[in-house]
């Protein structure tokens, strides 16, 4: 049986009719993983009304989490003999850890058109054992003439790292590498305005900013960030991290939309934005949810036939700039079987800009005590490629190439459905 690099064989023993055979098998596994997690939360508030402008409102927040988590990848060094058995763990731990996030609230009627809000929130992580600041919060509304409303907010925030980062361990230890990473803290800000047209149109708008703060990075000079976690379907094994990064948000969304009246509906949204992060070597990138802009278009028609029965027709459009991506490095990405790019030019390359049209009609028949439903979605009616993620897939005709492979996201597919609603029979009074 031969090999090379890129293409390995499996050899098994088998017995079949008192005859000892080989099979040979292309395929072989290169992950094994087992994640489980349970959450239990728990939540009180105490409501108390001063008088009638001043409210208060406090209370507690508490989630018991518990994690089951089991990984381990093919060792690749094993590879080179032929050993297509030996796997290396990355994450072996079971625990439970606690959230707990008090926070207290006073609302101020200023005037009869003007609200006043601040408040205080705090958060414990038991695992970490993080603590956050006394977070303070303020919001304002003013009601204006002829259906105006203007809004503004601030405060900061803090959120705990995605459960998985606590508990991985490097390579030839068995201690949780990461599991004393504190917060993200960010500082949030928004104004906004709206007009309401007729009691069935109105338009949205807001502008706002985040500035991000103590996001873990590596602790030697590198394009590494958290805040990229999420962006795609690999996981990151970092090396020691720090609270150092920093990132920002900012963007303008617009939102117009006409409620259901006179048998027909639409709901328009679009956002233009920007996201960047700095990692621990203090350069400006693109986070890798730094699209720029999204748009979506939702509507819909009824038509009665008569009484008892009516079509619906629906649109749904989504047009989105792309995810961002970047170089891979080919030595490591080798070495872990899964895509690892490299600092240079992180983030500067962009998947192509996502569009998806769907499509939906349905005929609804109102019976007596029941009402019948038949429809038929056609999920992205025009087929369009878009472009999900990358995945780890060694190209065995040049071994200097890029090891991947593109995996797409759904392509039409129709979907049809038969629905029946019951109605219970309304409840005769008797009077005497």
């Amino acid at each position: 049986v031969s090999k090379s690099h890129h293409e390995y064989l499996i050899r098994s023993v088998y017995e079949e009719d008192g005859i000892e055979k080989i099979r040979i098998d292309s395929l072989f596994p290169l992950m094994g993983y087992y994640f489980k997690t349970t959450k239990l939360s728990y939540y009180l508030s105490v409501n108390h009304k001063i008088n009638r402008r001043n409210l208060i409102k406090a209370g507690l927040n508490a989630d018991a989490i518990y994690v089951n988590q089991l990984d381990s990848v093919l060792n690749q060094d094993s590879l080179n003999v032929g050993d297509y058995s030996t796997f290396v763990n990355r994450w072996d731990y079971k625990g439970t850890s606690f959230l707990i996030q008090p926070f207290i609230q006073w609302k101020y009627r200023i005037t009869e058109n003007m609200d006043f809000t601040a408040g205080l929130h705090a958060q414990y992580y038991s695992l970490s054992n993080s603590l956050s600041q006394i977070e303070p919060r303020v919001g304002w509304k003013y009601n204006l003439r002829k259906a105006q409303t203007i809004s503004a907010g601030a405060g900061l925030h803090s959120q705990m790292q995605p459960l998985y980062t606590y508990n991985y361990h490097l390579p030839n230890t068995t201690t949780p590498h990461n599991q004393k990473m504190d917060f993200t803290k960010s500082f949030h800000s928004a104004v906004g305005y709206q007009k309401t047209f007729t009691k069935s149109f109105n338009v949205k708008t807001e502008v706002y900013y985040q500035y991000l703060y103590n996001i873990p990075v590596e602790t030697h000079p590198s394009a590494f960030s958290l805040v990229n976690m999420g962006g795609g379907f690999q996981r990151f094994f970092p090396d020691s991290l720090q609270n150092s990064g920093t990132g920002y948000n900012y963007g303008l969304e617009v939102t117009v939309q006409k409620f259901f009246d006179k048998s027909f509906f639409f709901l328009f949204s679009g956002s233009l934005y920007d996201s960047k992060y700095r990692g621990s070597d203090e350069i400006l990138r693109n986070t890798s949810y730094n699209g720029s802009f999204v748009t979506n278009l939702l509507a819909g028609k009824e038509f009665h036939l008569n009484e008892k029965n009516s079509i619906t027709l629906g649109l749904k459009v989504t047009y989105a700039g792309g995810k961002r991506y970047g170089y891979v490095d080919i030595d490591r990405t080798e070495a872990a079987n899964e895509l690892i790019y490299i600092d240079s030019g992180f983030n500067s390359r962009q998947f192509q800009n996502y569009f998806r049209m769907d499509v939906k009609i349905n005929w609804k028949k109102n019976a007596n005590r029941v009402t019948h439903e038949i429809g038929l979605d056609l999920v992205n009616i025009l087929n369009t490629e878009n472009l999900l993620s990358l995945a780890y897939a060694p190209n065995v005709s040049d071994p200097t190439a890029e090891p991947i492979a593109e995996r797409y996201q759904l392509g039409f597919l129709p979907i049809f459905y038969y629905k029946i609603d019951f109605r219970s029979k309304p409840k005769t009074k008797i009077t005497n």
